[in-house]
């Protein structure tokens, strides 16, 4: 039995096959919600239209309103470290990239920082409590992080409080921002929460389970949708009413993306990839399986190809029609969520500690041996062709040539 009264999350590594690591995540945030926890209950897999997408930077999960995971960066490369900045703690959560080339970047003992692109820094916010959210950064510049002590924050450029809205629960989802400044964000309480940009509540939607790390997703038509635990992704309109949910009849953790023909792909712990129509109230399309739990999100490159990785330690590169392209095996656990660079290069890290770059072929272009801890966070790229990641090693990293 782990100590339940330990704070912050605790990484046990077992040696199980010779030279090589099985990683063990004990899911400290689950504990006020199991009232008996067993190691065998502790093991999982976490991540935690082009025409009109407006995206200026990295500046959410996955890129986008609508999860794409698609830079707009080409002749990225991550041969080269260029630097390392440690933080407090593990970071789960994944770097984003302002307009000016800020990288905003939180890790689990309630820190938010700003770095400069040369890794040096210019703030940081003390949360208080651990924060698995990944940073989204408004058209104004506000700052927008979940934290597990209930609160969705609002900071200013400089790093100071504009505002705090208190959700009714603990926060391990990342918020995403529609084109009229609302921040949706998702809580462990199983609602969706829409804040209007001064920090009033607008509306909430509950769904019938916890929502845990799946993040929001909005289409270009305003309609958001949402992974919950009870097995289901909601559609919500804008005005906070259900138009369509879909049951996959097992766990969602992962977050949806949405191509640009209007396809919702989501995956599920069921193994299965699910392509959705959201013009047909969610009507399934195909389902592809996997077999292995899905916690990281689709990214979906500008030819509709799908990449996804899974427990089983490969990324997945699915066609549009459900059909699979290839796989490349990293060999361990990838809860880490792909980006895709202008060009089609893959990005994506592992449990192994590796970060990858796939050729859109499958084949191999380049790789980095970050750290012999777990990456679960997911890449960025700024305008300069640099690659962030963060890592449970404390660190967040900076690669190019």
């Amino acid at each position: 039995m782990l100590n339940q009264k330990k704070k912050y999350t605790t990484l046990i590594y077992v040696n199980t096959k010779g030279n090589s690591m099985d990683f063990i995540f004990a899911e400290i945030y689950r504990y006020r919600f199991i009232k008996k926890i067993t190691i065998a209950a502790l093991i999982i897999s976490l991540g935690i239209g082009i025409s009109t997408i407006k995206v200026q930077a990295d500046d959410m999960f996955m890129h986008d309103l609508r999860h794409t995971g698609r830079s707009l960066y080409h002749d990225v490369h991550i041969n080269k470290l260029k630097w390392k900045k440690i933080t407090g703690s593990e970071i789960w959560s994944s770097p984003v990239v302002g307009s000016d080339n800020t990288i905003y970047v939180t890790s689990t003992d309630g820190n938010i920082f700003a770095l400069n692109s040369d890794g040096t820094e210019k703030w940081h916010y003390r949360a208080g409590d651990e924060i698995y959210s990944t940073p989204a950064v408004g058209a104004d510049g506000t700052i927008y992080v979940g934290c597990k002590n209930k609160k969705l924050f609002a900071l200013k450029p400089d790093g100071k409080l504009k505002w705090v809205y208190f959700v009714g629960s603990d926060v391990y989802s990342s918020p995403a921002i529609s084109s009229d400044g609302t921040i949706y964000i998702g809580a462990w309480d199983g609602k969706l929460y829409a804040i209007n940009s001064n920090g009033t509540l607008k509306w909430t939607y509950s769904t019938a389970a916890n929502i845990l790390s799946s993040s929001p997703a909005i289409g270009d038509d305003g309609m958001v949708y949402i992974g919950s635990e009870d097995g289901r992704i909601y559609a919500i309109s804008p005005e906070g009413r259900i138009r369509w949910s879909f049951m996959t009849m097992a766990k969602i953790d992962s977050s949806p993306s949405i191509s640009d023909d209007g396809i919702v792909y989501i995956g599920s712990h069921n193994g299965k990839l699910y392509a959705l129509d959201s013009k047909n109230k969610g009507k399934l399309i195909w389902e592809y399986n996997i077999g292995s739990n899905i916690d990281a999100t689709p990214a979906i490159s500008t030819d509709g190809t799908i990449y996804i990785g899974a427990k089983d330690g490969k990324l997945y590169a699915i066609n549009s029609d459900g059909t699979l392209k290839w796989t490349y095996n990293t060999g361990d656990t990838i809860t880490s969520s792909a980006t895709v660079s202008a060009d089609g290069i893959i990005f994506v890290g592992s449990w192994n500690g590796m970060l990858y770059a796939i050729n859109p072929d499958g084949t191999l272009k380049e790789e980095h041996n970050v750290s012999r801890f777990p990456i679960l966070s997911s890449p960025s790229i700024d305008s300069n062709g640099t690659v962030y990641i963060g890592s449970t090693d404390w660190k967040v990293y900076a690669f190019g040539e």
